[in-house]
């Protein structure tokens, strides 16, 4: 008989299908899905009437995105048809003619955010669609060239007048890499947003040098304002004339990847009652030590701070910072190749930091980072990206057990760091990890990530240290075989015997075999007290995105007995080329929210390990299979019955796919938008479809007379 939970305010009893049912209140509804993903909030909507009436709440809303891009006739008509509210657009690379008109009329009222991304759209559709924008408060007009180029969109002041008063929520503009806004579009667009906060000129070309300035302002014509703005130049000048004037309203700028040397920045930072607490300057590689320090000494107020890839910024800067911007909360300092670790030593004075990014700086080592982030143990830090520095095992050990609070870590290219002792300490102390990314660890096998064979006992650090050492060493005599046996299966105990005449990469593939049968066998015994085991990956229960990428020692045994997560969303493991048919069909079963799979150049994935894979998996929405020889067009048959939600696709260069069999998947596909197929044979033509790659000549022959 069908039983179901009746809920009443009496009491809670198990009752038959004829009980009356009492639904849960909407507001108790309403108060779950505010802690479910966008896939979540999906799926539960499709629970019952309620449930989907309780997802269109506009609060669920906020922070939804509409990415429209490419061919807009689909995506425009299931808008129009909907009867959800959407908040945030964003175009990309598309036509905004007059046939959106309905479009517009629709939800422009209640738009929150426009973002233009390389679009084609004319002055006067542009101005028509701002005036329907009353509630717009992020502008963002990057990379538009037919918009600005004629030189006359905004130029009726007219125009002018009636959107300074449409848009008086507006808080932030953005308009990035538009190589021809001039000093006479920068003040039309700044002169209708009069409550402008946040302004970014990333990637603009602004002209710093004040004897360029001077050619097209001579004299005070510069001072004269909006009439007599130049039409062919933008100049700093003229930007920090509108920031002056605005000082008391700007909060965050974003000078990114621009020519600012250390005069206009600390012009910039000098500026009377300006109180920055966001400011962006990647890629600015005419900024140096002198211009940092003095931005640190008058903007004391920042909160966020971007100086990555700014290759002449070394220690002075750097400690400075750590001492000046005490509210710092987002750092930055990725590529910053001139600081060492006599200035990263001194980021415990940075208390409030919660997110930092170090990466790429090839002086920095594991001694500062230790100094600098583990000398105690730190709360606040939930982001830190340590990708390509020269750590080792001890560094990582000491960030997971010091760090207990990060919910993203990046130690991609650390490879002395990251091994398996250091994925133990990690699986014991990070267990509000969201995202860990392991890139070409190649250290890491599946002992660290299930962690059978790697516990450690006793109180003391000797006795853990001298348990951790036998089992290790154990463990390696297993694997590389150095118990050897003779002709009469008596074990040899003359070194001279166990010789190999194998080269390096022959041995790594019989270690790495042997290595897989020795934790498989610990696997099948891990209930037995003869298996003592150590931390497994599973205890990081909310882990949402892992990268493994060129982790080329994992293999199936991870898979099945460490990889079960019910939130993991974004999985890559391309050139795990140990990974096979049955790993997947266990990581399909055990991980039912994977939306993102990259499996590059995985070999000894087959059909019959893809079609169970995407028969488990009804969420995907992005699959690479880039490289996958042993793949065929049953795997695209699979993928086009079962994957209903796929939107983007990659199966170029797996040579046993065809041309005809992805054209058959894809009709079966509608949600599929983006489809790489490079590489793949047509069954007709399989000669002509693929084009080798051309072979080098060789060198000419020269004759020597004598």
């Amino acid at each position: 008989m069908e039983s179901a939970i009746t809920i009443s305010s009496g009491s809670r009893h198990r009752s038959t299908k004829s009980d009356e049912f009492v639904e849960l209140p909407i507001e108790i509804i309403i108060y779950i899905l505010q802690f479910l993903s966008l896939s979540d909030r999906i799926s539960a909507s499709q629970v019952c009437h309620l449930w989907h009436m309780a997802s269109k709440v506009l609060k669920l809303h906020s922070n939804e995105l509409v990415v429209l891009q490419d061919d807009l006739t689909r995506p425009l008509q299931v808008l129009e048809n909907s009867l959800g509210t959407f908040l945030h657009f964003v175009f990309k690379e598309v036509e905004l003619g007059g046939k959106l008109t309905k479009f517009w009329d629709r939800f422009c009222p209640q738009m929150q955010s426009l973002s233009l991304h390389t679009c084609d759209i004319s002055e006067k559709t542009f101005v028509h669609i701002l005036l329907k924008c009353s509630h717009l408060e992020t502008l963002s007009v990057n990379g538009c060239r037919e918009l600005l180029m004629s030189g006359r969109v905004l130029e009726q002041k007219s125009d002018v007048i009636l959107l300074s008063k449409t848009l008086v929520k507006l808080r932030k503009l953005s308009l990035a890499s538009n190589r021809y806004l001039s000093d006479a579009l920068f003040n039309r667009f700044v002169a209708i947003s009069s409550n402008l906060e946040d302004l970014s000129l990333t990637g603009c070309q602004i002209s710093f040098h004040f004897g360029l300035c001077k050619k097209f302002y001579p004299g005070d014509m510069l001072k004269s304002g909006y009439i007599m703005a130049s039409e062919s130049v933008l100049t700093f000048s003229n930007i920090l004339q509108y920031v002056v004037s605005q000082a008391g309203k700007i909060r965050k700028l974003r000078f990114g990847d621009t020519l600012i040397d250390n005069a206009a920045l600390s012009q910039l930072a000098e500026v009377p009652e300006l109180c920055l607490e966001t400011l962006h300057l990647q890629s600015c590689e005419q900024l140096n030590n002198t211009g940092i320090l003095r931005l640190t000494e008058y903007q004391q107020s920042l909160t966020e701070l971007d100086l990555s890839n700014c290759s002449r910024i070394g220690d002075p800067s750097f400690i400075a910072i750590c001492h000046n911007l005490k509210n710092l909360l987002i750092l930055n300092m990725e590529a910053c190749c001139a600081i060492t670790n006599t200035g990263i030593s001194e980021l415990c004075h940075l208390t409030k930091l919660v997110n930092l990014n170090l990466s790429h700086c090839d002086q920095v080592s594991g001694e500062g980072i230790e100094r600098g982030l583990c000398s105690s143990v730190n709360l606040h830090l939930q982001r830190l990206n340590l990708a390509a520095l020269s750590l080792d095992e001890r560094t990582v050990c000491l960030i997971a057990k010091n760090l207990p609070r990060l919910i993203y870590l990046d130690l991609g290219w650390c490879f002395n760091a990251v091994t398996d002792m250091s994925i133990q300490a990690i699986c014991q102390h990070q267990l509000w990890l969201r995202s860990l990314k392991l890139t070409r660890c190649d250290q890491v096998t599946d002992a660290g990530l299930t962690g059978l064979g790697l516990r450690t006992r006793g109180s003391e650090q000797a006795e853990e240290q001298k348990h951790e050492t036998e089992v290790r060493t154990k463990m390696e005599k297993q694997i590389n075989g150095l118990l050897g046996t003779s002709n009469d299966g008596m074990p040899h105990s003359d070194r001279l015997h166990r010789i190999s005449l194998r080269s390096k990469a022959e041995q790594d593939i019989v270690n790495d075999a042997k290595r897989k049968k020795v934790v498989l066998q610990m696997c099948e015994d891990q209930d037995t007290e003869e298996v003592e085991n150590g931390f497994s990956i599973v205890r990081l229960k909310g882990l949402q995105e892992l990268d493994l990428r060129g982790c080329n020692r994992i293999t199936d045994v991870s898979l099945k007995y460490a990889f079960s997560f019910l939130e993991l969303r974004h999985l890559n493991l391309s050139l795990c080329q140990q990974v096979t048919d049955t790993g997947i069909s266990d990581l399909a079963s055990k991980n039912p929210s994977i939306e993102t799979l990259i499996m590059i150049k995985c070999h000894n994935i087959t059909d019959s390990g893809m079609i169970k894979f995407v028969t488990n998996l009804s969420r995907l929405k992005h699959l690479e299979l880039q490289g996958c020889s042993q793949l065929t067009d049953a795997s695209l048959t699979a993928i086009g019955q079962r994957c209903s939600n796929l939107k983007y696709l990659d199966i170029s260069y797996c040579s046993g796919m065809s041309l005809e069999g992805s054209e058959h998947m894809e009709l079966c596909l509608p949600s599929l938008y983006t489809l790489y197929k490079r590489g793949l044979a047509s069954k007709e033509f399989p000669k002509s479809s693929v084009k080798e790659p051309k072979q080098v000549p060789p060198p000419p022959k020269f004759r020597f007379l004598l």
